[in-house]
């Protein structure tokens, strides 16, 4: 496809993306590697209300359209776990096989799964955990996201310095590009125009345009920025930085940095609860969750959770009842 013809279809592809839901409640769930756990955080105490049990060093999560079902990879055991969001237990396991880590949930339902060792994409039936379409992309597939309309597959290629794009019916490569040193996570923004990918040994952020698949600028943030996630209306960038245990918060429009403030040890997933007041950050090595205010950055609160803190996914509303795709995050291996 000539490069007029492929911008022309992904504009198509990308407009007119869905507003998040701002219900008054939501609740958080992170994954919990050490202790194999998931934790659910109500977001209008800011307490853990619930702990689900699971399989064997869980390491990214992902929630359906309807915010039902929410599926966590075991890339030790070549497995996903499916929670029933309403029971808040795990109802049965996808032997998917090789390592799968990152997973993002299409508007069917699909579940598209990065497979760290074999360098794959993999398309899986969320019932059975089959099969359906497998394709080749970049050395250790890390952080995947799909666009907001659901036509699109996002795929951070950590060990090949690139994201490769894709369609999500066929799984076809649209398209690969360069990025900076290890990219790891990856999110698109609200009105889908952007691309924001964290490249954690260049400790930066390549922002990527969607509309002429250039670069748009390369931000510098902190040391190993290991997750990244955009307020629900794209006027601000979060940024956890590993090494320095802080988060950065950006203006998106001038791509300026407007404060860096302190959060747990190794912070990594983020995602920003649906009326946008508040972001949640997980922080591996401490254990715990930060709550942040959104305007400002400063943490509002900690919350301890489980061993291993590393990935987070919100569900606006009951589960169930969610009427717009929830945040996703996925988190590295070690």
């Amino acid at each position: 496809m000539r490069a007029p013809r492929l911008i022309a279809w992904l504009a198509a592809a990308l407009l007119a993306a869905p507003a998040p839901a701002a219900g008054d409640t939501a609740l958080v769930f992170v994954c919990n590697q050490d202790a194999a756990t998931v934790s659910i955080i109500d977001t209008a105490s800011d307490e853990v209300v619930g702990t689900i049990p699971v399989a064997f060093a869980p390491a990214s999560i992902a929630a359906d359209r309807s915010g039902k079902a929410l599926y966590v990879t075991h890339p030790e055991r070549g497995e996903i776990s499916v929670i029933d969001a309403s029971k808040r237990q795990v109802v049965r396991s996808l032997n998917v096989g090789g390592m799968p880590f990152g997973i993002a949930v299409s508007h069917d339902d699909t579940l598209f799964v990065s497979d760290w060792n074999t360098n794959t994409v993999t398309a899986v039936e969320p019932q059975t955990g089959a099969r359906l379409r497998q394709v080749e992309v970049g050395r250790s597939p890390a952080g995947i996201v799909t666009s907001p309309r659901g036509a699109l597959i996002f795929v951070a290629n950590r060990e090949s310095d690139s994201i490769t794009i894709l369609n999500a019916t066929t799984l076809a490569i649209v398209a690969t590009l360069p990025v900076g040193r290890a990219p790891f996570a990856l999110t698109v923004s609200p009105d889908a125009t952007r691309i924001y990918v964290a490249n954690v040994q260049s400790a930066n952020i390549s922002v990527i345009s969607t509309e002429t698949l250039r670069p748009v600028a390369t931000v510098h943030v902190g040391p190993m920025p290991y997750g990244v996630a955009t307020s629900n209306d794209g006027a601000r960038l979060l940024v956890a930085n590993q090494s320095s245990g802080s988060v950065t918060l950006l203006d998106s429009r001038e791509l300026r940095v407007l404060a860096s403030h302190k959060v747990g040890r190794f912070p990594e997933g983020i995602v920003v609860e649906p009326r946008g007041a508040k972001a949640y950050v997980a922080n591996w090595f401490s254990g715990d969750v930060s709550v942040l205010d959104m305007q400002s950055g400063n943490e509002l609160k900690r919350i301890r959770t489980g061993s291993g803190s590393r990935a987070l996914v919100v569900i606006a509303g009951s589960p169930g009842k969610t009427s717009a795709p929830p945040a996703q995050s996925a988190e590295r291996r070690r």
